[in-house]
């Protein structure tokens, strides 16, 4: 039975979307997300990995450009 996926390809949101992979290798050959980087529920996924109902799947695309560049620093300050 092929599963019911919440989908994040292109978008901002997660979309229930029917595929007829059964493995994260299958979705990527199914969708054409041979560069992205595939997340299911929030952890990145190898292509073993088997999909499942409700399964929250991200594609991430791993060469983007442009966008902002996020520095996190942490600063410890000793008071005297």
């Amino acid at each position: 039975m092929a599963p019911n996926i919440l989908l994040c390809n292109d978008t901002a949101s997660f979309t229930p979307t029917d595929v007829e992979a059964a493995t994260v290798g299958e979705l990527r050959t199914e969708l054409g997300l041979s560069s992205e980087a595939i997340n299911v529920n929030r952890v990145v996924a190898n292509d073993s990995h088997e999909l499942r109902d409700d399964d929250m799947v991200a594609a991430v695309k791993t060469n983007k450009k442009g966008g902002k560049e996020v520095v996190v620093f942490t600063v410890k300050i000793n008071k005297s």
